[in-house]
C-alpha cells in the first residue's frame, strides 16, 4: 500500500467527516435559492425601497459572498462524498486545480461578508453626518460595496501566498493546515477586532441617530422623512450587527481554539471539525430570517402608526395638517 493509499483511506471511511460534509452540503443547498430569493427581494420588494440605494449594493455583495461561498462548498462537499462512498481511496486524490478554484470560492464568499461591517459603518456615517441631504442623493458612495471583495483580498492573499501547484499531494482541500496556524490566527485576531470596533460604532450611531430624530422634529418635511428613514434602516441593519458580532467572535475563537488542539487530533476529525465550524450558509440563513421578522415588524409599527394619527383628531385635521406641510415644503422653490 503506497502513502497516498495510508493517507486517503483514513479519511475516505471517516463517519465523522462523512456526516459534517452532509450536513454542511444540506444547508448550503437550502441557502443557495434563499440567498437568491434575499437578492431579488433587495432589490423588487416593496419596504425595502425605504432604504438607501447605497445600503442595498453593500447588502447586495453581503448576499453575493454568501452565494459565492454557497457554490464553492456545494461542489468540494458533493464530488468529495462521491469519492468517498464510490471511488477506490487510492484512486481518489483531489486535482489541486479543481481544490484551488473551488475552495477560492469558499474562502473569497466567506471573507466578504465577514468583510461587510467596514462599508456599511462608513456608509450609515456618511448618511447620518449629511441628515437631511443623503435621501436618493451620493448614490455613488454605492461604490463602497466594492470594498468588500477589496478588504477580503488581504487575508486571502496571505492565505494563498504559498501555495504550489507543481508536485503537490492534497489529500483534502483546505488551506490552513494543522500545526501551521500563524497566518490563520493573525487574519482571525484582525477580523474579531474590525468586527467589534464596528458594532461599537453603529451603537453609537444607533443612539446619535434616536438623538437627531428627538430634536429635530420641527424640522421640514425631506429631514423628518431622512431622520425616519435612518431609524427604520438601523432598527433592520441591528439586527445584522448583533448577529454577526455573536456569530464571527464566537466562529473566529472556535477556529484558532481548533487550530491550536489540530496537532493532537486526527486528520480526519480536525478537517470534521473544521467544516462543522464553518458555519457561514447556517448564519446567512438566520440573518435573513431575523431581518425578515425585523422588517416585517416596522412596517406594521409604521401602518399602526400612520393610522393613530389620522384618528387622532379625525380624517379632516389629519389632511388638512398634511396640506399644509405640502405647502410650506412647495413654498421654498
Amino acid at each position: 500500500m503506497n502513502a497516498n493509499c495510508t493517507t486517503m483511506i483514513p479519511l475516505s471511511t471517516s463517519k465523522a467527516l462523512r456526516i459534517s460534509m452532509i450536513y454542511n452540503l444540506t444547508v448550503a443547498l437550502i441557502g443557495l435559492p434563499l440567498f437568491t430569493w434575499a437578492s431579488w427581494k433587495l432589490w423588487k420588494g416593496t419596504f425595502a425601497k425605504m432604504f438607501h440605494k447605497n445600503i442595498r449594493f453593500i447588502i447586495q455583495m453581503h448576499l453575493f459572498g454568501f452565494i459565492l461561498h454557497c457554490c464553492g462548498r456545494i461542489v468540494l462537499h458533493s464530488l468529495d462524498l462521491y469519492n468517498y462512498m464510490l471511488s477506490d481511496p487510492c484512486e481518489m486524490i483531489p486535482n489541486i486545480y479543481r481544490c484551488f478554484i473551488f475552495r477560492l470560492m469558499y474562502n473569497s464568499g466567506m471573507w466578504i461578508t465577514t468583510c461587510t461591517a467596514i462599508p456599511l459603518i462608513i456608509e450609515r456615517s456618511i448618511a447620518t453626518h449629511l441628515r437631511g441631504r443623503y435621501e436618493n442623493k451620493y448614490t455613488w458612495l454605492g461604490m463602497l460595496a466594492f470594498l468588500q471583495p477589496c478588504l477580503a483580498a488581504v487575508p486571502l492573499y496571505f492565505a494563498y501566498a504559498n501555495l504550489k501547484f507543481d508536485g503537490v499531494f492534497m489529500p483534502y482541500c483546505s488551506i490552513y493546515k494543522p500545526g501551521s496556524p500563524t497566518i490563520a490566527n493573525i487574519n482571525s485576531v484582525v477580523a474579531i477586532v474590525s468586527q467589534i470596533l464596528a458594532r461599537g460604532i453603529f451603537g453609537y450611531l444607533f443612539h446619535l441617530n434616536k438623538k437627531y430624530r428627538t430634536i429635530m422634529q420641527n424640522s421640514n418635511l425631506s429631514t423628518r422623512f431622512q431622520l425616519e428613514q435612518n431609524k427604520n434602516s438601523f432598527h433592520c441593519l441591528k439586527i445584522y450587527a448583533n448577529t454577526s458580532t455573536i456569530f464571527l467572535v464566537t466562529q473566529i475563537g472556535s477556529f484558532m481554539l481548533l487550530l491550536d488542539a489540530s496537532r493532537e487530533m486526527y486528520w480526519q476529525n480536525y478537517l470534521a471539525l473544521m467544516e462543522l465550524n464553518c458555519q457561514f450558509p447556517a448564519y446567512g440563513i438566520l440573518t435573513i430570517g431575523l431581518v425578515t421578522y425585523r422588517i416585517a415588524k416596522v412596517r406594521n409599527q409604521i401602518h399602526s402608526n400612520l393610522n393613530a394619527q389620522r384618528n387622532l383628531d379625525g380624517k379632516h385635521a389629519y389632511f388638512l395638517n398634511f396640506n399644509q406641510q405640502i405647502g410650506t415644503e412647495q413654498s421654498k422653490f
